[in-house]
C-alpha cells in the first residue's frame, strides 16, 4: 500500500494523545536500537490494546435505564444492553476505545421510532473485562449478543465495529437482517495498521517485522481484511454515513467503499470529524428514519 506523503506525518490513532504519542516514540526508539525484534512484538502487542477509557457519570446514568446482560464468548465475558420495545430489532455496534453508552444519541432516535434497540461493550471496551481485541473480538461478541437477543432485523455500527459489522454481513449475515448503517467505516486494516505505524514512528524494519507477525497471527496481510472487498457481498440496503472532516479516515475512502455496494447509498456530512455524526441531530435522525423505513416493510 502506497503512502500520501501529504497526509502520513498527519495520520491520528483514536486515543493517543500528543504527550502519549511522543512518550510511545520515545520507547519504540529505546526498544529499536534495543532489538528491532523485540519492538515489533511490544508494537504488535500495543496495537491490538485499546487505551483505556473510563465511562463517565452521564453514560452510567444512559446504560441505567437499559436491562443489562453478562454473556459468554471465547474472550471472556461482555456486557450486553437491552431497551425493550414492540417493534423490530436494531443492533448497535461501537468503535475502537468506545463503549455502548457512546452510541446514547443514536440509541434514543431508534427508542423514538419504537424499535428495540441491543447494545454491547466490547472485550476490552466500557464495562467488559480485557486488555486486548481485535476483529475476531468484536464478531465473537456479535455473535454472543444475536445468540441472546436475535432475531437482529437491522444495525448500526461505527468506525471499527462498522468494518467488523461488514464482515460479519459478508461472511454470514442473520437471514431476518433486511437494513445497515455504516458510520465512519474505514476502508481496510491495512489503512488503520499504516496510520499506527506512522503514529508511532516505526522504523523501516521493525515494521517489516510487525507485518510478518500479523501474517502470521491472522494468516494474510491487513490490507486483505477490506471493507472495499466486503461490501460488493452486502445484499441488504446499506447506507454509509461518514464526516466530511473525518481525521481518522477520509471521506475518500467512504465513496470507495461505497461504489461497491449492490443497494446502498453514501451521505458525506460536510464539516463533521469522525465521531460527529453520531452526535448531529440532523444526521442520527436521518439514521433512524432510514432503518425505521426499512424495518417497517
Amino acid at each position: 500500500m502506497k503512502t500520501d506523503p501529504a497526509t502520513a506525518g498527519q495520520r491520528l490513532v483514536p486515543g493517543l494523545s500528543p504527550v502519549l504519542r511522543r512518550r510511545m516514540q520515545w520507547l519504540f526508539r529505546m526498544l529499536t536500537a534495543l532489538s528491532p525484534g523485540l519492538a515489533a512484538r511490544v508494537a504488535m502487542r500495543l496495537f491490538l490494546t485499546p487505551f483505556s477509557r473510563r465511562l463517565n457519570s452521564a453514560e452510567l446514568l444512559f446504560l441505567a435505564g437499559a436491562h443489562v446482560h453478562r454473556l459468554p464468548t471465547r474472550l471472556g465475558p461482555v456486557y450486553a444492553y437491552e431497551w425493550p420495545a414492540g417493534g423490530a430489532t436494531v443492533l448497535v455496534v461501537h468503535g475502537w476505545i468506545s463503549n455502548a453508552a457512546r452510541m446514547a444519541e443514536v440509541i434514543r432516535a431508534l427508542r423514538e421510532r419504537g424499535l428495540r434497540v441491543v447494545a454491547f461493550d466490547a472485550p476490552a471496551h466500557g464495562r467488559s473485562p480485557g486488555r486486548q481485541v481485535d476483529l475476531h473480538g468484536f464478531r465473537a461478541a456479535i455473535a454472543a449478543v444475536e445468540t441472546r437477543f436475535g432475531p437482529i432485523h437491522g444495525v448500526v455500527a461505527h468506525s471499527f465495529g462498522a468494518l467488523t459489522t461488514a464482515t460479519w454481513l459478508a461472511e454470514a449475515p442473520p437471514a431476518t437482517l433486511r437494513a445497515a448503517v455504516l458510520v465512519g467505516l474505514p476502508r481496510d486494516i491495512g489503512y488503520l495498521f499504516e496510520s499506527y505505524t506512522l503514529a508511532m514512528a516505526l522504523r523501516a524494519d521493525v515494521v517489516v517485522r510487525l507485518r510478518q507477525l500479523f501474517r502470521v497471527r491472522y494468516g494474510n496481510t491487513p490490507e486483505h481484511f477490506s471493507a472495499r472487498e466486503l461490501a460488493a457481498q452486502l445484499p441488504m440496503p446499506v447506507l454509509m454515513v461518514h464526516g466530511g472532516a473525518d481525521e481518522l479516515i477520509p471521506a475518500a475512502q467512504a465513496v470507495e467503499v461505497s461504489e461497491q455496494l449492490r443497494n446502498g447509498e453514501l451521505r458525506v456530512i460536510d464539516g463533521l470529524r469522525h465521531s460527529a455524526p453520531l452526535r448531529d441531530p440532523v444526521t442520527i435522525a436521518a439514521i433512524a428514519d432510514f432503518l425505521a423505513a426499512q424495518l417497517g416493510r
